[in-house]
């Protein structure tokens, strides 16, 4: 299972370069793929999107990070904002942060965005349009934190609690 696992992926790898490298079907791809994964589990299948010559859409090329259900790099539409990448993304997962969504834009500082704000008022004045090259990060929240206090609590509170029964096994002999 494992070896056809690397074989299975070597060959995507193989077919990405040589669909970047403009040697595919068509020629001229000038976007980075998206990665999109399946909802039947199987193969990753790469969308190179329409950029060719005489295609009707641009498409955009940015990145996301972090709590997001499928972060990577997509090619999005035009006039595309925040929201609709988070979209494309499979929206957020339970630990992310939504009220500091971090937007850095090539050669510029790091703006932080309210989607949260967003959710509640409705306003899209305050949900910026992506531009080539931008980068999403979603933060974790407290929430994340705490769960992971818990489990290291938890961990402690099983080991202490082997030494107990230890001691008490060892002290009936």
């Amino acid at each position: 299972m494992f070896t056809f696992r690397v074989k299975r992926a070597a060959v995507w790898m193989v077919v990405a370069a040589v669909a970047t490298a403009g040697l595919a079907e068509g020629g001229g791809w000038s976007a980075a793929p998206r990665a999109e994964p399946p909802a039947d589990g199987g193969d990753l299948r790469l969308d190179y999107g329409t950029t060719r010559p005489g295609d009707e859409e641009l498409l955009v090329p940015v990145s996301v990070w972090g709590e997001v259900q499928r972060p990577g790099a997509y090619n999005v539409p035009d006039g595309t904002n925040l929201v609709g990448l988070l979209s494309y993304a499979g929206g957020p997962t339970v630990y992310a942060n939504l009220g500091q969504v971090k937007l850095t834009r090539p050669g510029g500082a790091p703006a932080v965005v309210s989607v949260e704000t967003y959710l509640v008022t409705g306003a899209t004045a305050s949900v910026p349009v992506l531009q080539p090259g931008d980068t999403v990060y979603v933060s974790r929240n407290a929430r994340y934190g705490w769960k992971s206090v818990v489990e290291v609590f938890s961990q402690l509170a099983i080991v202490a609690g082997t030494v107990l029964l230890y001691i008490e096994v060892t002290r009936g002999k």
